[in-house]
């Protein structure tokens, strides 16, 4: 019988156990400080209602006990006074005391100089003397009137009252109930009613949890759903199927906020892409220009020279910059069109290699290349290669001119991974989660010297994860930085890898 009773506390319970089991409860969050404040507001009302009916019930019991005994008390002495007429006083008063008496209720008369008149026979009982509970009432003085008292471990109910006895002076009536076993019933009753009340406490705990965490869901789904939004996702509106009034609303101005950042987003890309298209073919055209110069003023001094080099860098340099700006923007408008296809990973490697010594020839004295594996991934050949290449140039650029910079190709598991070790000034731990985005320098002065445009890495990535692989990278400053490219192996290949360059 017991287990068809525990059933439905063991269905009730397990959601609670799913709600928390594997969580931290946050005391900062809405749905625990909701769960406390219900549960405490319970708690606070249920336990005001039980020590009120528990206080009400025990009041209910004496009063009920008191008024017994005063009723005991009054029908005596009218008892008293009936026999009185047909037998002497003293006579009266025993028979009346005998008859009256039982079990649980005692009954003696004291006259004003402390004899004893009468004393009904449950004094002389064997429970009331062995526990000691005769001797103590019988010596303890009971002011008038009805009251709760308890002697030996018994509760009795004692009522003290004038009796008036015919030719005599005004004597005193002692009444005592045994209350001991309805008192130990109402405790009992007491505590099966707190623990009721705890028990519903409880369940109503489970209940509130349960249907707050529920009404609280539709937030935990819209802040899920923002955490998805990115900048390619800005134009796709966010949508709860079910939700308050005030959560549809606040879904409403988040919508209207994405569609504002989406407009300035695209605005932004728009106006890199337009700035990058036309400012580069007339700073093609200076540079041409400067570069021409260069070549015919045989005649130039060498303060004009020196300052035609410069300028020609610098126009060098803002072309490349805008190159990099034009071909990021390209990116991530999805305008830019990878050819990818079946490569060998090793032509690529060298493919960079070439390319770096073609622009720096003393870099090749300095670059190590090791081939553990070769591997053949679906690529865009020539955008990987550049990608590559902007890493070498990078490593050799902040690395010492005396150091080696090695790059290994490798596989792991389903991965080509290609590496790019330098053993430079290294990237700080804070840095190294920014040093992809767009124009950001560890060090700006060192960084503008050295030629850099702050877009190479940020390129590089986002070349890279357009087919498919991934970039990281690993330093501590003053021991150099390793960049890796992990790149997905193709298991079939439908052509043949191309040749060296």
């Amino acid at each position: 019988m017991a287990y068809f009773w525990l059933q439905p506390a063991a269905l009730l319970c397990r959601p609670f156990k799913r709600l928390v089991k594997g969580r931290i409860i946050d005391p900062r969050s809405l749905q625990t400080r909701l769960t406390v404040g219900v549960v405490l507001t319970s708690l606070i009302g249920v336990g005001v209602v039980t020590v009120w009916v528990s206080w009400r019930t025990q009041e209910i019991m004496l009063d009920s006990h008191r008024q017994r005994a005063a009723l005991v008390a009054e029908r005596l002495q009218e008892d008293v006074r009936y026999y009185s007429k047909t037998m002497p006083s003293q006579a009266a008063l025993v028979k009346v005391v005998d008859h009256r008496s039982t079990g649980d209720l005692a009954i003696w008369v004291d006259s004003p100089e402390g004899d004893r008149l009468a004393q009904s026979e449950t004094l002389t009982m064997g429970s009331w003397q062995t526990s000691g509970v005769s001797e103590a009432l019988l010596s303890t003085p009971m002011p008038m009137g009805t009251d709760i008292i308890s002697v030996q471990g018994w509760r009795l109910a004692v009522c003290a009252t004038s009796l008036e006895l015919a030719g005599r002076p005004p004597a005193t009536l002692y009444i005592a109930n045994d209350i001991t076993a309805a008192y130990q019933g109402l405790q009992r009753l007491l505590r099966m009613l707190l623990l009721t009340s705890l028990g519903l406490i409880s369940l109503l705990a489970m209940a509130f949890a349960l249907y707050i965490r529920r009404t609280l869901s539709p937030i935990r789904q819209l802040n899920r759903l923002a955490g998805q939004v990115t900048a390619d996702t800005l134009d796709q509106p966010l949508t709860l199927a079910v939700a308050p009034t005030e959560l549809q609303e606040l879904v409403r101005t988040y919508n209207l906020m994405l569609a504002r950042l989406d407009k300035a987003w695209g605005q932004q890309k728009r106006l890199v892409n337009d700035v990058s298209h036309e400012l580069r073919t007339p700073l093609s055209l200076v540079q041409g220009y400067l570069e021409s110069t260069l070549r015919r003023g045989h005649n130039l001094t060498e303060p004009q020279r020196e300052g035609l080099e410069i300028a020609a860098a610098e126009a060098c340099r803002t072309t490349r910059l805008l190159t990099q700006m034009l071909d990021l923007a390209r990116l991530n408008n999805g305008q830019e069109t990878l050819f990818l296809e079946p490569a060998q990973m090793e032509d690529i490697v060298h493919r960079a290699v070439v390319a770096v010594t073609t622009t720096t020839p003393k870099a090749g004295d300095r670059l190590r290349v090791a081939i553990d594996a070769p591997a053949v991934a679906r690529v865009d050949a020539q955008k990987l290669s550049l990608a590559l290449a902007e890493l070498i140039d990078n490593a050799l650029r902040y690395s010492d001119p005396q150091q080696p910079v090695q790059i290994a190709l490798s596989t792991q598991a389903n991965w080509a991974t290609i590496q790019v070790k330098d053993q430079g000034i290294g990237i700080p731990d804070a840095c190294q989660e920014n040093i992809f985005d767009p124009f950001y320098r560890v060090d700006a002065a060192r960084s503008r010297c050295s030629g850099g445009t702050g877009l190479g890495l940020t390129l590089t990535r986002s070349l890279v994860e357009a087919m498919g692989g991934q970039v990281s990278v690993q330093s501590q400053p003053g021991q150099g930085s390793v960049f890796t490219l992990h790149l997905p192996i193709q298991p079939h290949p439908s052509t043949h890898p191309p040749t060296h360059p």
